[in-house]
């Protein structure tokens, strides 16, 4: 019995570490200048977690509800080779921002959100270099056996 606790006991520390590093990076992401929002989707459309600038909140809600309207799609798209998916979305009236889809291992697809003014060269690196380390930490998870 007191095997099975620390086992449970160990389970949740890895669990916690694993959130902390989804975390971290996703703040990594967010930290650069020209990015309005970072989100973090299941393959399902469920959001796990989501950083955004507050000051845009209204316009990245109703870019958030359109994101979860087409993830199923772009889930497709990306499971058949592409390494990313980019969009450009109506922000306000006068700025089309570029919103960006990446495959982050086998669960979970990173959504990211640009200035229209973003020097998209530099962040499509940084941006896939993002998703690469949350698959990486994602897949970790999974094979600890968190979400069987």
């Amino acid at each position: 019995m007191i095997s099975q606790i620390n086992n449970i006991s160990d389970q949740i520390s890895i669990l916690s570490r694993a959130i902390g590093s989804i975390q971290s990076e996703m703040r990594h992401l967010f930290d650069f200048q020209d990015v309005y929002g970072t989100l973090l989707f299941r393959l399902d459309g469920r959001v796990i977690t989501s950083i955004y600038d507050t000051e845009s909140s209204s316009s990245i809600l109703s870019i958030l509800k359109w994101v979860k309207s087409i993830i199923s799609k772009t889930k497709l798209e990306l499971k058949h080779g592409a390494k990313s998916i980019k969009y450009d979305r109506q922000l306000r009236e006068q700025e089309t921002i570029p919103v960006y889809f990446y495959r982050t291992g086998n669960s979970s697809i990173l959504v990211v959100m640009l200035n229209s003014r973003a020097n998209t060269g530099l962040m499509e690196i940084e941006m896939s270099r993002t998703a690469k380390r949350l698959g990486l930490i994602i897949d970790e998870k999974h094979i600890m056996g968190e979400n069987k």
